[in-house]
């Protein structure tokens, strides 16, 4: 239990410095950093997760509402006991979904930038799972002694959210969806145009590339994701380095 609490309360440091994946190695390892950071980002485009968040936000609340008010012998305790924690883990599962991270280190030398983007199965997720399901167990037993007749209600609430959660958290496929590891290795001549983002503090470096799927040049594009607070600097660093190219604030479309 002391190691459990240790990792949620790790969780709760925001600060907490983002450590690369133990097998990472930097290809140009031997040439010194011009400028490097690490940070966590969402990869994907935000307005559609948020608006998902929200809106299934607002239908759980109906639903909550609902179940309080159904027509069953259960007192208001037992109702709230019954239809509180399953709602509560499908929003912490909901924003888990719509606003999860994955974690960027970028590094520059004179050879060009190297970018490791990867993710981790949060063990807090894992930890609050099965304290979840421990808890559900619980609210089970408490539900049936105050009525035997909600033994139905009882495992397919809380009982039922439980047993869902705790055999998703042990799931491989669940675990390797969480689990991604990339490494990026790009010379500075790869590049033919460059896109600032501000809104989302994005650079967009833009560059062809042979599609071996349709067996022609196609367009790609490597994001940079920076802190507001540094996106300048970076802005400035790459103007040094790609003084070649095509500079314009554009809104970039992130996938």
């Amino acid at each position: 239990m002391n190691n459990d609490l240790q990792i949620l309360l790790d969780l709760l440091r925001w600060s907490k410095p983002i450590e690369l994946p133990q097998h990472h190695q930097w290809k140009h390892e031997d040439q010194p950093a011009l400028l490097e950071w690490r940070i966590r980002a969402r990869p994907y485009n935000t307005t559609i997760a948020n608006g998902m968040f929200a809106f299934m936000t607002i239908a759980m609340v109906i639903v909550f509402y609902l179940m309080l008010h159904t027509d069953n012998d259960l007192s208001t305790l037992g109702k709230f006991a019954w239809s509180l924690p399953p709602c509560a883990v499908f929003l912490a599962a909901l924003y888990g979904t719509t606003h999860q991270k994955t974690k960027f280190a970028y590094r520059f030398t004179k050879a060009g930038m190297e970018v490791c983007e990867w993710k981790e199965l949060s063990q807090a997720l894992l930890v609050f799972v099965k304290w979840f399901a421990i808890f559900s167990a619980i609210v089970v037993v408490f539900l049936i002694a105050l009525d035997p007749s909600a033994f139905i209600l009882a495992l397919a609430g809380p009982g039922g959210m439980g047993l869902v959660y705790l055999a998703m958290a042990n799931s491989k496929g669940f675990k390797d969806m969480h689990t991604e590891y990339h490494h990026r290795d790009c010379k500075w001549d790869k590049f033919n145009r460059a896109s600032i983002y501000t809104q989302r503090s994005i650079i967009g470096l833009h560059f062809d590339y042979f599609n071996t799927h349709r067996q022609e040049m196609d367009k790609g594009i490597l994001f940079i994701y920076c802190r507001k607070k540094k996106l300048s600097t970076a802005i400035d660093f790459l103007k040094n380095h790609l003084s070649h190219l095509e500079w314009q604030e554009e809104k970039i479309e992130v996938y």
